[in-house]
């Protein structure tokens, strides 16, 4: 067979200059297989410093001894001849040794069909058998399989990949491993993943979530992310972290109303997570607060590579910038700061930035419209228009305001509600109510706080409980519009936004889930809104409120 010109001219070149040049990777596995090659991989004896004297190279990569180069018009990588030191980060080695064997290089590749090198004479330098496996139609690993996937574990979707694309047999103990080790991939930059999908999806899309599912990839990552027309839905309100199938089953896939999974499904730029608490039901409600916060970090951990939390309207911007979901930390009910300013900066400290007044008792702060405590309460019977902050809770209003956190009315008394509106100098929000006009419950906004809200500057979330809707028993969708639709006549579209209340109520009809954000829109699309409307209501309201608020 004859040689790649690109290589045998690129190896006159190196040899006039007293170094070996050779094919390698997916280069030598093509021009074996008689395939067209597409990807030009070669390997070498000469260091990227001593490669500048007669190469025009790029500087990245050149310090893991990776150079790239444009030759004749076709893209070529250059590796020099290494060894690796252990793996720091599941994808890097924390030191590079160059040496001039290529036996020695060949130890640190990951798949046999990979460590094949072909000098400008078309010599074969097969360590590992590589060329009895492509004979074979087999994929093998070089070294122990589960040491080599947990160096790096986007060798488990390289593996995948060769799989599908040549139409190889995976050996049985790498398959193994590769099941055994698939957490791994939430170890990896999400986009890297995401960039071996679509390598495998240009090949065959059906083939390509067929193998994916197959082996259960999906229980770990999305296996797709929706870049162009993504809905972008920035949701207020969820009780879902403190769910106990959240402690049993983690935060990426459960049975709950929101999931990781869900929300990339729903294609969600960010969504809030309140650490919700009966405060009656503990002896201290902040240490008990600590304790979900703990869980709310460890599900960001474990899941790093979709989501992160954010503390600033920047760190949003960075995560949508990197394909990463944005997980807001917030407080429902203020009572948890047992009365004391000192924990409310512990909450602002951990990444709150956002806190409900009250929840359905009184607490230090103020009171709720309906109290649990009033056995003759009910979400029906009039307003608490008497009883609204206290002194303490006037000052838990502007010393939010002096950190940057965003005040939350939802659940408060009419009257507590006029007094954030009265001392707070930010806008303040209703994270999850309703208009209280189509849908009597005194858990929902008036018009005249509608109002107030507008000229506040503040927004409301639209909640997905089924008895702040209507007294609807099938799908619900067309009285949530008609809530919208209220509202925005009473206040304008930039007052509104989404509190779904997700996991903290009844399964809502027709919004079964965070997934059926997207049935909504469709909905609003029907109703007439535009898209710059849509746009207002399912994220940019809460990004300027939340830019405006926190600092």
């Amino acid at each position: 067979m004859v040689l790649p010109i690109v290589f045998t001219k690129l190896a006159k070149i190196f040899k006039e200059h007293g170094y070996s040049l050779y094919m390698v990777g997916g280069t030598s596995r093509d021009y074996l297989l008689g395939n067209e090659i597409k990807d030009f991989d070669f390997a070498t004896d000469s260091t990227p410093s001593q490669m500048k004297d007669f190469l025009k190279i790029k500087d990245d990569f050149v310090s893991f001894g990776s150079v790239h180069l444009n030759f004749e018009g076709e893209k070529v990588d250059i590796t020099t001849l290494r060894v690796e030191g252990e793996y720091k980060d599941y994808r890097h080695p924390e030191s590079v040794t160059f040496v001039n064997e290529i036996k020695l290089d060949a130890k640190r590749r990951d798949f046999t069909i990979n460590a094949i090198y072909i000098d400008s004479n078309g010599k074969v330098y097969d360590y590992y058998h590589g060329v009895d496996d492509l004979d074979n139609h087999l994929i093998s690993m070089i070294g122990k399989a589960s040491t080599r996937l947990q160096e790096d574990p986007l060798r488990i979707l390289r593996a995948l990949r060769f799989s599908m694309i040549y139409n190889f047999s995976i050996t049985p103990s790498l398959i193994k491993e590769i099941d055994n080790n698939m957490y791994l991939l939430k170890k990896l930059n999400y986009s890297k993943c995401l960039e071996e999908f679509e390598k495998m999806k240009s090949f065959s899309y059906e083939k390509t979530m067929w193998i994916l599912k197959i082996h259960h990839v999906d229980d770990f990552i999305p296996l797709e992310y929706v870049e162009q027309d993504r809905l972008n839905a920035i949701d207020m309100h969820c009780d879902t972290i403190t769910r106990k199938e959240v402690q049993t089953n983690g935060l990426y896939k459960n049975n709950l109303h929101i999931s990781l999974k869900k929300l990339n499904e729903g294609q969600y730029m960010l969504q809030t997570f309140a650490i919700f608490l009966k405060i009656v039901d503990y002896p201290s409600p902040f240490e008990e607060f600590k304790k979900y916060v703990e869980i709310f970090k460890k599900e960001m951990e474990e899941n790093k590579s979709i989501i992160s939390q954010v503390y600033t309207y920047q760190d949003i911007i960075n995560n949508k910038a990197n394909r990463k979901m944005s997980a807001l930390l917030s407080v429902e009910d203020g009572g948890m700061i047992e009365g004391d300013l000192n924990k409310l900066e512990y909450l602002y400290s951990q990444g709150v930035r956002m806190m409900t007044l009250t929840w359905n008792y009184p607490n230090e702060i103020g009171y709720p419209n309906f109290s649990l405590n009033d056995k003759e309460s009910s979400l029906n019977k009039k307003p608490n228009t008497k009883d609204g902050l206290t002194p303490f809770g006037i000052e838990v209003v502007k010393k939010m305001n002096e950190l940057g956190m965003i005040i939350d009315v939802s659940h408060l008394s009419d009257k507590g509600f006029f007094d954030c509106i009265k001392y707070s100098s930010k806008p303040i929000v209703a994270s999850h109510s309703n208009s209280r006009s189509v849908c009597g419950v005194v858990r929902n906004l008036t018009d005249e706080m509608i109002l107030a809200l507008k000229e506040n500057r503040g927004i409301m979330g639209i909640n997905y409980c089924p008895s702040f809707i209507s007294d609807s028993q099938v799908n619900q969708i067309p009285d949530i519009i008609k809530h919208i639709n209220h509202i925005k006549e009473v206040g304008g579209i930039d007052i509104i936004a989404l509190g779904s209340d997700f996991d903290g109520i009844p399964t809502p009809l027709g919004m079964s889930d965070c997934t059926k954000t997207l049935a909504l829109k469709e909905a609003l699309v029907k109703e007439g809104y535009l898209q710059e409307e849509i746009n207002k209501i399912f994220y940019l309201n809460f990004l300027r409120v939340f830019k405006e608020v926190c600092k």
